[in-house]
Formats: C-alpha cells, structure tokens, sequence
C-alpha cells in the first residue's frame, strides 16, 4: 500500500496533468493607482507592535542597508551590518538616496490588459505558465510609468497628466460654450466656457508646478538630513507631520507658510544647538575619540541643517499652493457629486479613513458636516439630539439647531477634559448635561462649556464621542513629536 505522501504526490500530479476546458475565460483589464509612502522612523511603540524582526527591516529600509538573500527575517530578507569605517559610511548614506528614491511614488498608473480565453483547453500548470507571463509582461511595459511617477523627480508624469487635462478642459469648454449658446440664443455661454476652460489650464499648470516643486524640495530636504550623519536629527525629522500627510483638513497657503516658517527657524535651531549637544553626546559615550566626532557632526549640522530649514519651507508654502489652487475644484465636485447622487455618499471613518458597511444615517451626516466649518475633515461620527445634531469630525465637535444655526464648534485640542453631571433645567427641573474643561479660555472669557442633554443616556453617548476625539487629536499630537 502506499503511504500518505506518495498518495498526495499521486493526486498532485494527477491535479497537474488534467485538462481543463474552458468555453469563455474572461479576466477584465485592470488599472491601478499607486502610492508609496516615504519610510518613517518608528516609536518605540510601534518598534514593539511589530516585533523585532520587522522594526529591524523597517530601519534598515531607512538606512538603505537591506539586503535580500538566505534569512531568517520575514520573505528571506536579512539586515545588512552596521557602517564602521568611513568608506562604509559613504556608502550607507549612498544606498540610503538610492532605495528611498526607488521607494516613493506618487500616483503612479499601472495598466494590465485583460485575458479572453475562448474554446480553450489547457492544464492547471500551463494556465499559470501563461496568466504569469502576461502579467510579468504588462508589468514591463509599466516601468516607464513607475520611473515617471517616483517622487524623487518630482512626478513628471503626474504634471504632464495635470496639464493634458487643463489643456483638454481649454479647448472642451468654449466648444461646449458655443454649442449651448446656439441652442439657447444667449452668446453669454461662449464667455463663460472660454473662462472655465482658462482657468482649469491656469489651475492645472499651477497645481502641477507647485506639487513638482514641492516633491522635489522635500527629496532635496530628506537627502541632506541623511548627510548630517544625524540619527536623532533625521528620525525626529520623520516622526514629524508632513503637511502632505494632514489628510484630514484642508491645508491652506497662509497654514503652508506659516508652517514653512516654523520649520525654517527650526532648521536653523537645530544647526546651533548641535555644535553644542553633539560633542556632549560623543564625550559621554566614546570620550576624547568620541568627542573629536560630535564636534565634527556639529559642525557639519550647523552647516546643513540651516539649508534643510530652507528646502522644509519652500515645500510647505508650495504645497499650500497647490491645496489652494485645487481646492476650488474638489468643491465643484462635491457639490456637483450631492446634486446627482441617487444616495448619500458613503462616509470614511477617522484619521485613517477606515471602511465600514453602509449606514444610510452617517452618511447624511458626513453630507451635512459638508456645509459646515468641519468640511474637508474626516468623519467621526454624530449623535440625533431631537431639537439638535451633533456632529464631530476628527478636529472638532460642531452642534447645529433645528434651523441649521451653528450652536457650538469646539476644537478638541482646546478640550481638557468632558465630564457628565446631572444640572438644574431653567424650569427647575432636574437634567443632564456634559460639561467640558477647557485647556484655552474662549474669546468671551469662558473656561468651561455645557451641552444640555435629553436624558443620562444620551449625555454619556455624547461624552463617550467626544472622548474619542479628543484622544485622537491626543494620539495624533503625540505621533506628531
């Protein structure tokens, strides 16, 4: 009889060996949008979520000093050996260019033609044979988009794409212009179309330039933080929060330079202070010897770090732009999108924009807080108060009136702590409310807010969604450092 293994081997092969018919095998072409995000020093936190293996790959990535081969680490990748001589050092810093250059795209398009297979006999081997030549295939010709998409050279393809579509929107808009305008007898609309189509060409070019120029600055920041030759420097740098990064409001080009400015005073602090605690550090760890090379760093910092505060600044206030410039059209399609739509759009929940089944209540919700100061901002969540809704996005709570009146709009980052008390009603009645401490006094003076509430129930809701805004501006504060 044969054993077990010899049985599966048999079936196997058996499995391999047998052809399969197919009348109609159809695989639809797909695109895909893709996005890769620079490496970020972890926290020590996040170190020990991941465990060690996958913190070490994760700095190694960083430091370009990954090597793939025979290891033990997850998918054979093994971690490369530390730099201790200088040409080593060199070379780190080399690798640590090139694979962070090789590891950020913005919006790349990858195109795959679909597979019509008709009338077709084949085997479960030769299927896959053939499936992975085509797609290996299709990933080849791919190549040239991912090269014209990598950040590092400021996504030349994604600002030909922006300026095509501002050139097609030129020539398309007064053609449909003119065409209503003989329909309607009004050459008004010939007018109007030559203005749209000017000014989606002038908001493309500009976007396009500034989303370039900013990508560019940034790589030019990120690699002369590497040449400092300062660890502390350059994940401190990293654990920040890009401007790029705040999804969750809309950046302006007043936030844009005033963060460019913060970050150019920065820079130069940075500089100063590292010709003093450089040294210090190097003295206490290697002594005499360690000292010489603190001092070098410094110097070298107090040289470098400056220009990082410059090249930081010119990304901010350009990306400030480039939000500003496109903001208007993300508007005209919201409202365009609330006009058409068969149903309220589907909300994403929190910073990271999690997906949840469908809830025909929250959408309304997040559709509403589109007309309010929380547009732009990612949902939370709400709560039906009869009279009043309460609606909270990510950065704030904001409580509208049975007319659509704003009643309150609190920021979270001025919230110390929410508390649920039972109060007195006007009436003399007995209520409740929450009542939140706030950390900033208001304009008018006051330190505290009450929301009056329906019913205990309905105040610790309330309080408990409060709560989680105000531990997620906290978490993002914190991350942010």
């Amino acid at each position: 009889f044969d054993t077990p293994e010899e049985e599966l081997e048999k079936v196997s092969a058996f499995s391999e060996n047998q052809k399969m018919y197919f009348q109609g095998l159809t695989i639809l072409p797909t695109n895909i949008k893709l996005s890769v995000a620079p490496a970020r020093a972890l926290t020590p936190e996040q170190a020990s979520l991941e465990g060690q293996e996958t913190a070490a790959i994760h700095e190694a990535v960083r430091k370009g000093d990954v090597l793939v081969g025979s290891g033990n680490g997850p998918l054979g990748v093994r971690v490369g050996r530390k730099n201790k001589t200088p040409l080593a050092v060199v070379r780190g810093v080399f690798k640590s260019i090139v694979v962070d250059a090789l590891l950020r795209l913005d919006g790349a398009s990858l195109n795959f033609p679909g597979v019509f297979l008709r009338n077709h006999i084949t085997t479960g081997s030769q299927l896959t044979t053939f499936l992975l030549a085509h797609y290996i295939s299709s990933l080849k010709h791919n190549v040239p988009a991912l090269l014209g998409s990598l950040a590092a050279i400021g996504n030349p393809l994604g600002l030909i794409r922006g300026i095509g579509d501002g050139m097609s929107d030129f020539v398309a808009e007064p053609v449909k212009g003119f065409k209503r305008s003989l329909k309607e007898l009004d050459p008004g609309y010939v007018v109007d179309g030559v203005a749209r189509g000017t000014e989606s060409l002038a908001r493309h070019t500009v976007g396009g330039l500034a989303d370039s120029a900013s990508l560019l600055t940034e790589t030019f920041s990120k690699y002369m933080a590497v040449v400092t030759l300062d660890r502390r420097y350059a994940q401190k740098r990293d654990r920040g929060r890009s401007l790029r990064m705040r999804s969750e409001s809309r950046v302006t080009l007043a936030g844009g330079v005033e963060s460019g400015f913060l970050k150019l005073i920065q820079g130069f602090r940075e500089g100063v202070t590292g010709v003093v605690k450089a040294p210090i550090r190097g003295a206490e760890k290697k002594g005499l010897e360690g000292f010489a090379k603190g001092l070098g760093k410094g110097l070298l910092g107090l040289l470098v770090k400056p220009i990082v505060g410059i090249s930081d600044a010119a990304t901010d206030v350009m990306i400030g732009v480039k939000s500003t410039v496109e903001y208007k059209e993300e508007h005209q399609q919201s409202l365009a999108l609330l006009k058409n739509q068969l149903r309220p759009r589907r909300p994403m929940y929190g910073r990271d924009k999690v997906l949840r089944p469908y809830r025909l209540e929250d959408a309304a919700a997040a559709t509403l807080m589109l007309r309010t100061r929380c547009a732009g901002e990612n949902y939370l969540g709400h709560m039906d108060m009869n009279d009043r809704v309460a609606l909270l996005s990510v950065n704030r709570l904001v409580i509208l009136g049975s007319r659509g009146e704003e009643q309150l709009n609190l920021k979270y980052k001025h919230v110390d702590r929410v508390e649920v008390r039972p109060i007195k009603q006007e009436d003399g009645s007995d209520g409740w409310a929450i009542v939140v401490i706030l950390n900033t006094p208001r304009r008018n003076g006051g330190e505290v807010e009450v929301i009056s509430c329906q019913s205990e129930q309905e105040a610790v809701d309330l309080c408990s969604l409060v709560q989680r805004g105000v531990n997620l501006e906290s978490h993002g504060n914190l991350v942010g450092r």
